[in-house]
């Protein structure tokens, strides 16, 4: 019994003693479940962008929590049904220079998305489509020939380094395709494809000996891809000394299949 009332009397003291605990407190924080505010300043539609040049991205987000690099960038070729990654983990700085692509279209967007240190997300994109265009190389000039051998037509021309305007930039053509036609009042649409120089002289063998006169046109090009690389070969295997017409010509070298 003497056992009992001990433990009895030991469990009402305990029952009587403060706990022994201990606690800290966190810092105060506030839950954000607001999305970021993001517009997409540049390119808005319509524009007339150069393969090869390189253009600012403009945008504005703000949010009260963003982390260092809360932007991330794509661009589309058709219309945006399909965008592709153009660059991840940019600073908000507001601007980034893009390099364009060699995809030549008119149904290029880009888009713009923000995420907060949260989670909380927001993108804007181009409301209106934009193009990328192949800059052709501008036309050779100071074209002469020289016959002075009573036989050939040696032709000649100064290298071509820029695109034409707006874009003006700096290119080394692929090649030069040497035309001619012995009226330019005969039929000024058409030409004769003479052939092709990878340098800026060309030569066309006997032609004074048959022929009064000769009227010749240089026209420069430039393969961005692979394909038009292909189809300009074809263009040329397949008229070689055959009567072409201006605009055949002019899409082949816009890298188009005539």
């Amino acid at each position: 019994m003497h056992k009992l009332l001990l433990i009895a009397m030991i469990a009402l003291l305990s029952s009587r003693s403060p706990a022994l605990v201990s606690h800290a407190d966190s810092e105060d924080f506030a839950m954000d479940t607001i999305d970021p505010l993001v517009e997409l300043l540049s390119p808005q539609g319509g524009e007339e962008w150069f393969i090869g040049e390189s253009k600012n991205i403009l945008w504005s987000a703000t949010d009260h929590n963003f982390p260092a690099h809360p932007i991330s960038l794509q661009y589309s070729i058709n219309g945006g049904t399909l965008y592709l990654d153009l660059a991840s983990d940019l600073e908000d700085s507001g601007t980034y220079l893009w390099l364009l692509p060699y995809a030549q279209t008119t149904s290029a967007r880009v888009k713009v998305m923000a995420r907060d240190s949260f989670g909380n997300s927001s993108q804007a994109a181009s409301p209106q489509n934009f193009s990328l265009l192949i800059a052709p190389p501008l036309p050779p000039g100071n074209v002469t020939v020289d016959t002075g051998n009573g036989l050939d037509a040696v032709i000649s021309w100064d290298p071509v380094t820029l695109t034409v305007p707006p874009s003006s930039l700096p290119i080394t053509p692929d090649g030069y395709i040497v035309l001619y036609n012995e009226s330019p009042y005969e039929d000024e649409h058409f030409f004769y494809f003479l052939g092709r120089s990878f340098t800026t002289q060309y030569t066309h063998h006997d032609v004074v000996e048959f022929r009064d006169q000769m009227f010749y046109r240089v026209v420069a090009y430039k393969n961005y891809t692979r394909e038009a690389e292909q189809d300009m070969e074809h263009f040329l295997q397949r008229t070689e000394g055959h009567k072409i017409s201006w605009d055949e010509l002019a899409a082949a070298l816009k890298g188009a299949r005539p």
